[in-house]
């Protein structure tokens, strides 16, 4: 999405700067310069785990109920107990994620493309979302993922849900790509046919996060690099975080990431594939697997929560009168705009017969990866 939203505290006018090395005829060369973060811990420090949690979710505009989960995991751990309502906060963050998801094609999509989008609609599910936390009952949950599902179907499918995850392959989807009457069946039709059928640079799809991993591959990394938060990895390596991640093993994305990779095409569609998972969640709930935690030690908590953009992560640190003397919050923003991450390494080497071919293809990209704070492209003739 574009615009001054976050999901990690920074100054409001904080951006993500692009610069793309133009010769005139490819992109030689892209840098990413990530946007500056001001430190959790300047925010929190000196108030008690209670104010901490109250106060960390209303810093964010976008996945303030992710955040707000994280939060209350990793300071609970920390507190030396467990946190409580998890499948709750599990509920919201699915419920959260879905929302988001259905504003990349209502909204995001659109404008990218030069279409009209569906703001009213988008409004009308934000507001249901809205409902449904305060109510948190069974049937304000049921009326949501309803609400949502009906959109779903009528404005981005062109089909029920339970069709769509009948698709099995790549020509299927092409099928449903040609016959669909949606916006954004005509959308995505364009990114096939040429648009989208690049982005892939190598970058390494985030694995499973199970609390193993996070543990013994990430967790090394957030304790003992002091710039992580801003320049993450997984055991040195810089991952890919977000829908195509999780859904990468899905038969008909496993289909297209082997003929092309981690495409744009690729990125988009796993969001639809994924959205049809979070409704199903959301109607039968599992046990908890967006929002999980451990306790680290004395006065120390980890939680990692899944967020629509992909991996969050706090870090909560108490001293031994229960006071904030450590936090740290790794967003999903920063594993996918990494200076040597998914967006550089696609750009480098892009062909382009003009700027504006060069800075829409770096639009198109940066979107498919979705930052959630405002970014800036800029072309040098090189």
């Amino acid at each position: 999405m574009t615009g001054f939203f976050c999901v990690c505290p920074v100054n409001l006018e904080a951006k993500i700067r692009i610069k793309l090395h133009w010769d005139g005829q490819r992109i030689g060369r892209a840098e990413l310069q990530p946007r500056p973060l001001v430190r959790a811990t300047e925010l929190v420090r000196g108030k008690t785990a209670g104010q901490a949690a109250v106060v960390i979710p209303m810093l964010f505009s976008i996945c303030g109920k992710a955040q707000g989960a994280a939060a209350a995991v990793a300071l609970a751990f920390a507190q030396g107990g467990e946190p409580d309502r998890v499948a709750e906060r599990e509920r919201l963050v699915l419920a959260e994620a879905l929302q988001e998801l259905l504003w990349r094609f209502l909204l995001d999509l659109p404008k990218l493309m030069g279409s009209q989008g569906n703001a009213v609609l988008l409004a009308s599910l934000r507001k249901g979302l809205a409902q449904a936390a305060a109510g948190q009952n069974e049937t304000a949950w049921q009326t949501f993922a309803a609400q949502a599902e009906t959109a779903l179907n009528q404005a981005i499918l062109g089909m029920p849900v339970a069709d769509w995850r009948k698709l099995a392959d790549l020509e299927q989807l092409s099928e449903w790509l040609r016959r669909a009457e949606t916006e954004t069946a005509r959308n995505l039709l364009e990114l096939w046919n040429g648009a989208g059928r690049w982005g892939d640079g190598g970058t390494a799809l985030m694995p499973a996060a199970s609390r193993e991993r996070i543990l013994n591959e990430v967790l090394p990394g957030l304790e003992g690099d002091e710039h992580f938060a801003q320049r993450p990895h997984w055991q040195g390596q810089v991952m890919e975080t977000g829908s195509l991640a999780r859904m990468q093993t899905h038969p008909v994305l496993a289909e297209l990431l082997r003929q092309e990779g981690a495409s744009i095409l690729a990125r988009f569609l796993a969001c639809l594939f994924e959205m049809a998972e979070l409704l199903d969640r959301l109607r039968e709930p599992e046990e908890p697997g967006w929002v999980q935690g451990a306790a680290l030690g004395q006065g120390i908590g980890l939680a990692w929560v899944q967020t629509a953009r992909g991996l969050l992560l706090h870090r909560a640190e108490l001293d031994g009168q229960g006071i904030v003397a450590d936090y740290r919050i790794v967003a999903p923003t920063e594993w996918n705009f990494h200076p040597a991450g998914p967006c550089v390494e696609a750009l480098t080497g892009k062909p382009a017969s003009s700027a504006d071919e060069a800075r829409r293809s770096a639009e198109l990209l940066v979107q498919a990866l979705d930052p959630c704070v405002a970014y800036s492209i800029e072309v040098e003739h090189a």
